[in-house]
């Protein structure tokens, strides 16, 4: 295999891969908002967002080779330089354990990786702003103006 082409063994499980990361974070002396704040706080991303991004394949997401990213990385620290934080009310951080295992039974695996989880459902809100409104409104947004 060429280098830099990733390691593709999938044997890996996904907490593995997490706490890898991080190892190799700290080994470069470099600090992490999550390892200071409770991870139900935490939301990784890629990069800002734009409501202009399509839900298909972009080059940017894609490498030379014609790889997509969850072929191409070697764990889920690969390619995610951004962190965000994020403060949740407890009825929310609390789905999410229900929420990756939904989402592991919809893509028929055993288990996601929590920051592939968050960033797929910010990429998703991002992509979708009329329903994250609905859902504001729901919660008494705009009541008061």
């Amino acid at each position: 295999m060429k280098e830099g082409s990733g390691n593709l063994d999938f044997s890996q499980t996904s907490d593995d891969a997490e706490t890898e990361s991080e190892s190799k974070s700290q080994a470069n002396g470099e600090s992490s908002a999550e390892q200071v704040t409770p991870q139900s706080q935490q939301v990784q991303s890629t990069s800002e967002t734009t409501s202009s991004q399509s839900t298909s394949v972009t080059d940017s997401q894609q490498d030379p080779q014609g790889y997509p990213y969850f072929v191409r990385r070697s764990n889920v620290g690969d390619e995610r330089d951004n962190r965000l934080e994020v403060h949740l009310r407890s009825e929310v951080s609390d789905q999410e354990s229900e929420f990756r295992s939904a989402l592991a039974s919809a893509l028929e695996t055993d288990e996601v990786p929590k920051t592939d989880a968050r960033e797929f459902a910010l990429k998703y809100a991002f992509e979708n702003p009329e329903d994250v409104a609905e859902l504001m409104r729901d919660e008494g947004f705009g009541l008061l103006d």
